[in-house]
């Protein structure tokens, strides 16, 4: 088995503070703080915690409940990452006293969803599910519908280690249709992976690997590493269920190196124990041993019994594979208390068929029975199949719904274009009118500008003639009245016979 178990703490997503105090002044002291934590805590945790225990001096100093609650969250944060979840738990505990004592909304949120991620990875899953729904309280009341839906995925998570997928698969649809339109990439992909896992284990591999390829794409873009080797581990093990050794060790050394750089020893112990778990089906179990005793050292450090039951399996296999059959009981009895106690129905089913095939090859044929009847009896209560077309459903019924939204929008994207296009045509066609009228006007008064020139050019030739008349009858006038009148040579003549 390639499984690997996750834990969504949204702790990134509050980092906001809602300041309910005397004034701005009085809140400067401690938003510097709160600044130079959020700057290291993913890379420098150590000194981080340096940080929170000035806020928390601060705070106990001036009595300011407000950022106590603040102070403790953020030391519970650094523990849980260090995977000291005695110490997560306790500061953890003070944050919510305090925060609820201050009215400090935003800090109950994330201390309840940090209890309820270290209940989830110490197996006590009904404690887990108490401080997840008081989280969805607190979000009601505040009417932050984000965190209330965010929460839906761990919700799922506990659903789904009990066995019940469909449930499961209920809750992240749900988130999933919240958190799509609003396009927030880390609740997105947080729920594909967990539509995906969901999948994965009902033996749909090629739905998984859909939704797989959905997660990665909005992995990529988010920068958190975190998430990322927990996306490359479930493809690695989807991988590995239909046989690709190659892809599955390729994803699982990407998970590895992702996780051996941020110190995420979660996600570490996970991809090791997983990656002995390729080696067991190799039949290199000297190295598989190594790898598995490895992971065992790592949750037992933090007491991650969800992780245990898988590392107890993979040792029980390897001393059955070498004929060590009481080591192999031994591991094998190891993991199923665990199951048992945590009602993790998928584990426990297959606990049930190893200690069976153990049973049988030691001869005892009345142990074997009795563990194949479990074994039957917990696979039956599963019902795969049935609630693999449950999940088929919904998710044709989210699909269905995305279309019809989709759809939806369209046809007011269709009608918002016909309503412009309306717009347009109107603007047009009044256009088009105005321009013909210009036109008319301008025709008609070219027609009758051509018309006055016409009368005009009319007129000048008439005046032109009548000019020329005047004219002509002045010539002749002038003429008639030269032909009376005497030369110059008569007059002279005479003048000169009358002066003799």
């Amino acid at each position: 088995m390639y499984i690997r178990f996750f834990i969504f703490i949204s702790l990134f997503c509050l980092n906001s503070i809602s300041l309910g105090q005397k004034n701005a002044n009085d809140s400067l002291p401690y938003i510097k703080l709160i600044s130079e934590y959020d700057a290291i805590v993913t890379n420098n945790r150590p000194q981080a915690l340096i940080i929170a225990n000035k806020l928390e001096l601060l705070s106990l100093q001036q009595n300011n409940l407000f950022f106590l609650a603040d102070a403790y969250f953020k030391k519970s944060k650094i523990y849980y990452f260090d995977n000291n979840y005695n110490k997560a738990k306790a500061y953890a505990g003070k944050a919510i006293e305090n925060a609820k004592r201050s009215n400090n909304y935003k800090v109950l949120l994330k201390s309840n969803n940090i209890t309820g991620a270290i209940y989830y990875n110490l197996g006590e899953f009904k404690k887990a599910e108490f401080y997840y729904l008081e989280k969805i309280n607190t979000a009601k009341l505040i009417n932050d519908t984000a965190q209330e839906f965010g929460t839906y995925y761990n919700i799922g998570l506990i659903y789904f280690q009990q066995g019940n997928y469909l449930k499961s698969a209920e809750y992240n649809f749900k988130a999933l249709e919240y958190f799509e339109p609003k396009k927030d990439t880390f609740n997105i992909l947080s729920s594909l992976q967990s539509i995906g896992y969901t999948y994965m284990n009902l033996k749909d591999i090629p739905t998984s690997i859909k939704f797989y390829n959905k997660a990665v794409n909005y992995g990529k873009l988010y920068k958190d590493k975190y998430q990322l080797a927990g996306i490359y581990i479930d493809f690695s093990t989807a991988y590995g269920m239909i046989n690709k050794v190659d892809s599955a060790i390729y994803y699982l050394d990407l998970a590895l190196k992702i996780s051996s750089i941020a110190k995420d020893e979660f996600h570490y112990s996970i991809a090791l124990n997983n990656k002995g778990g390729i080696l067991i089906n190799k039949k290199e179990y000297a190295q598989a041993f190594v790898l598995a005793k490895e992971a065992e050292k790592l949750n037992l450090k933090t007491d991650r019994k969800i992780a245990l039951c898988e590392v107890y399996q993979n040792i029980s296999s390897i001393y059955n594979y070498q004929n060590n059959f009481d080591s192999s009981l031994v591991y094998a009895f190891k993991g199923y208390d665990l199951a048992l106690s945590q009602g993790q129905s998928k584990l426990i089913l297959t606990l049930c068929n190893v200690i069976s095939q153990v049973y049988e090859k030691k001869h005892n044929s009345d142990s074997a029975l009795k563990y194949f009847k479990l074994y039957f009896k917990f696979n039956e209560s599963l019902k795969q199949e049935e609630q693999l077309r449950g999940i088929a459903q919904k998710e044709f019924l989210f699909e269905k719904q995305s279309q019809e939204q989709l759809r939806a929008k369209e046809q007011q994207l269709s009608k918002t274009k016909l309503e412009k296009q309306k717009q347009i045509n109107l603007v047009v066609i009044i256009a088009s009118i105005l321009l013909a009228i210009f036109l008319i006007i301008g025709i008609i008064n070219f027609k009758q500008k051509q018309k006055a020139n016409t009368l005009v050019v009319k007129q000048k030739l008439l005046l032109e003639d009548k000019q020329k008349e005047i004219i002509d009858s002045i010539n002749y006038a002038s003429r008639i009245q030269r032909s009376l009148m005497p030369t110059e040579k008569y007059i002279s003549k005479y003048i000169k016979n009358k002066s003799n």
